[in-house]
């Protein structure tokens, strides 16, 4: 299930991106969309993924950016155009929005069951030659 929650302080977007950590997260899998211009130097040396919404001046630095922009990140879902319309405002407004998806920790279990049941295959085989 894709979760979309907002924050209008980079404090509170800090204490829930731990708390996402805690709840078997990876960085990697947590995806902030914040106003371009508005600084999080705290998310610098994260694995967390910055999607930019360019409020103005689109051209050029939407090219030039590395990341794939917030309009088009919630593009890539079912959202109805007056949901994202809404996100984008809350988010022209200085409020960030954070993106993760409860499906990523069910595939992470089950990879990691395959992975136990094949290495408790491999030493069954292993003992009984």
């Amino acid at each position: 299930m894709n979760y979309f929650e907002l924050y209008d302080d980079q404090e509170a977007v800090l204490d829930r991106i731990e708390q996402l950590k805690y709840d078997d997260y990876y960085e990697e899998d947590i995806h902030l969309l914040g106003r371009d211009d508005m600084e999080f130097k705290a998310l610098d040396y994260t694995e967390v993924n910055f999607h930019s919404h360019i409020t103005h001046e689109r051209g050029l630095r939407e090219i030039l950016s590395n990341n794939e922009t917030a309009e088009r990140f919630l593009n890539n879902f079912d959202l109805g155009e007056d949901e994202i319309e809404k996100y984008l405002f809350k988010i022209s407004e200085g409020n960030y929005l954070i993106y993760y998806d409860d499906d990523i920790l069910q595939t992470r279990a089950e990879e990691a069951e395959g992975t136990t049941a094949s290495s408790e295959a491999d030493l069954t085989d292993n003992h009984d030659r």
